[in-house]
């Protein structure tokens, strides 16, 4: 039975937990169980081209079009995209992993620009910044604001351009610590999705 909390809610629960919050390990542990979609979020500033594979992206709202996007402030990205105040949101499917690999590093001696080269069809988009053709979607997005979290920085944006793909593809998705593919409900025996 769950407990039933009055006004002196806010004492029991700080008995409870630790002020200074979960051990880092176990709250990894955690968000691998959140499974999350994969995008690249790229970046230029100049001639610089920068990106990396992400899955802290967030709808804000729909009037205006907003997204904020979560990126580790030791990464090369995270200069570029501070630097231009843009970047942009491409949404992987299922059949992108190696290009998610790339992006994320997990790929030796590709690094930098190299990231680019051998990844799919990048063009330039209404803000000058790279957008990947074969996305599910595709957000070419201006920083508004930039809020420091932790090791992190939570760019919040204004979305400008947004680049669709004509048939809908399942999205590739990152879930206990490797890359997924949604199952897709044979049509025969789904129920409408109804429990």
């Amino acid at each position: 039975m769950a407990a039933i909390f009055t006004s002196n809610a806010g004492e029991a629960a700080s008995a409870r937990c630790p002020i200074n919050g979960v051990d880092p390990s176990l709250f990894r542990a955690g968000m691998r169980r959140l499974a999350g979609a994969c995008s690249i979020i790229a970046s230029r500033s100049g001639d610089l081209r920068a990106g990396l594979t992400a899955t802290a992206v967030c709808s804000v709202s729909a009037e205006p079009a907003r997204l904020l996007v979560c990126v580790n402030r030791s990464v090369r990205a995270h200069q570029v995209i501070s630097e231009s105040g843009l970047l942009s949101v491409n949404v992987l499917s299922e059949h992108q992993e190696d290009i998610a690999r790339r992006f994320a590093g997990m790929v030796i001696n590709v690094v930098g620009e190299d990231r680019f080269l051998g990844a799919g069809n990048w063009r330039e988009g209404r803000l000058g910044i790279p957008l990947l053709e074969q996305s599910i979607v595709s957000f070419g997005c201006q920083v508004i604001e930039e809020i420091p979290g932790g090791s992190h920085t939570v760019f919040l944006c204004d979305v400008i351009e947004v680049s669709c793909e004509r048939e809908e593809t399942p999205p590739l998705v990152y879930f206990g610590g490797k890359f997924a593919r949604l199952e897709q409900a044979d049509s025969e025996n789904s129920n409408g999705g109804a429990a």
